[in-house]
């Protein structure tokens, strides 16, 4: 699956992220990786490690991967990456 090149990712990124078992999931790029691309995944508010290569921008991948998908957490992260993009995570996950 298509995905940005791992140089092109910045902190605060709006992506759909791939977890196996899982669809693509709206998700915010996080800071400091080398080879696996640190995600909050909205709705969850999960952290999770991914290869560059699951993870694809917001925008223009909206229509693609955004609707749906009837699994607990997705219709709030749809909510959550539209409205409130700037949603921290749990200060325990830090």
């Amino acid at each position: 699956m298509p995905g940005k090149s791992s140089d092109s990712f910045k902190p605060g990124d709006l992506v759909f992220a791939k977890m196996k078992g899982f669809p693509h999931w709206p998700a915010r790029s996080d800071d400091g990786y080398k080879k696996r691309v640190p995600v909050f995944f909205f709705g969850t508010h999960q952290i999770g490690h991914l290869p560059p290569e699951n993870i694809v921008p917001y925008v223009g991948n909206k229509m693609k991967y955004g609707s749906g998908v009837r699994i607990k957490g997705f219709t709030e992260g749809m909510w959550e990456i539209q409205n409130s993009p700037g949603v921290a995570p749990p200060q325990n996950q830090l």
